[in-house]
């Protein structure tokens, strides 16, 4: 839909004199592969330290902002600023993205994402008052008192944490014509995406991936697969987290995220931590940049298995929704006697079919797993147990 070079182009030459940046980027580059080579990684640690300085260091506001989110990060409370010009752009972009779905005046749009600290409340009311859909700021929880609400005011539209989705949907809630959720793996959870379809088999369903910093980053647009990246507003690559070098489309790895349009705390580079892989697909709606799995996993202590780089945390994904599983593993890494690693996957609880997990897990990290094993109580916190000779003994996630 967007030039990303002449994208990327404009925000530098706004930039290159930014207090923060300046000295750290080029005016203008070539080509995207010589943005990557020429402009530097940006890591959350530098932000947090950067807004943890007095008047916000080199990101203090240059024009006012108009909302101020605190959002947790690691032990700080970081603010996160958003001029009245960064508002603006941020409910064109959803704006788009309501139209695609159908959502506009005549509706009437039930929020049950939190308003205290926590971004999505406000941000999902905010864009649908700005394409004149009646708005209701319930909150969560209250479930019966939300339901009635919901039948009151004869709902069209839900946002909010599928969970919790489902058991409004059982107290009478109507089911909506579009469900916008988040707050917890979605698509990506099978069982509890085929919960939700299953109460709502008419209704359209939305995921999203965002972080307080860049909002938003992605959405499911119908018609196509996984999430599409709001490509006005952020320029998205994925990179080795080891080396920091760009990946190939398909690839596994870090998102990066680049701001194209902000005004206060703009990202260039943005190390986001989180594991996804990027696609380019035809046109939805304008849009063809997707994350087709949205995001797996963090950004962890890697361990190189069978010659691959495996990531703890994203194996939380493959444990999703499967029967029997309380969510905890550990992958317990040996020498076969005649050379290569011997690889166990330890589950907790019961888990009824080792197959899916199996084949979850080939899917996932590209190799096989030597074995699988289920055990009722795993001990400590550490995700990997490497034995291998010389290997450090325990990597736990950070």
């Amino acid at each position: 839909m967007h030039d990303s070079l002449d994208a990327l182009n404009l925000q530098l030459e706004r930039l290159h004199t930014h207090p923060f940046y300046a000295g750290r980027l080029p005016r203008s580059v070539a080509s995207t592969a010589e943005f990557a080579e020429r402009v530097p990684l940006m890591s959350r640690a530098q932000f947090v330290a950067e807004m943890g300085k007095p008047g916000y260091g080199a990101f203090a506001p240059q024009v006012p902002p108009v909302r101020v989110h605190l959002t947790p990060m690691g032990s700080a409370l970081v603010p996160i600023l958003h001029s009245a010009a960064d508002l603006r752009a941020i409910e064109a972009a959803c704006g788009q993205h309501l139209d695609a779905c159908g959502i506009g005046p005549g509706d009437v749009c039930m929020v049950t994402f939190g308003y205290h600290l926590f971004v999505a409340g406000l941000f999902y009311q905010s864009q649908m008052e700005a394409r004149g859909v009646a708005c209701i700021p319930h909150g969560p929880g209250e479930t019966e008192r939300a339901a009635q609400v919901a039948r009151q005011c004869g709902v069209t539209v839900l946002a909010g944490n599928p969970t919790h989705a489902l058991k409004l949907i059982e107290a009478g809630c109507p089911v909506p014509r579009v469900f916008f959720a988040g707050g917890e793996p979605f698509s990506g959870n099978e069982a509890l995406y085929a919960r939700v379809r299953a109460a709502m088999p008419g209704t359209l369903l939305v995921d999203s991936y965002s972080l307080s910093e860049c909002l938003p980053v992605a959405r499911t647009f119908p018609g196509g697969a996984g999430v599409h990246i709001f490509d006005e507003l952020l320029y998205a690559e994925v990179i080795d987290p080891d080396t920091g070098t760009p990946l190939p489309d398909g690839e596994r790895g870090e998102l990066v995220l680049t701001h194209l349009k902000k005004d206060l705390q703009p990202l260039v580079r943005y190390r986001t931590g989180d594991l996804t892989v990027l696609e380019r697909t035809a046109s939805v709606h304008g849009r063809t940049v997707s994350l087709p799995r949205v995001v797996f996993g963090r950004v962890d202590s890697m361990v190189k298995i069978k010659g691959v780089k495996v990531y703890p945390s994203e194996l939380r994904s493959v444990l999703l929704g499967v029967a029997g599983a309380t969510g905890a593993y550990r992958l317990v890494v040996g020498s076969k006697a005649h050379g290569g690693d011997h690889l166990t996957l330890l589950v907790e609880g019961a888990p009824g079919d080792r197959e899916a997990i199996a084949e979850r897990f080939k899917r996932q990290t590209l190799i096989h797993a030597d074995a699988i094993e289920a055990v009722e109580k795993l001990e400590g916190s550490a995700l990997v147990q490497d034995n291998r000779k010389g290997a450090h003994q325990e990597k736990e996630t950070t």
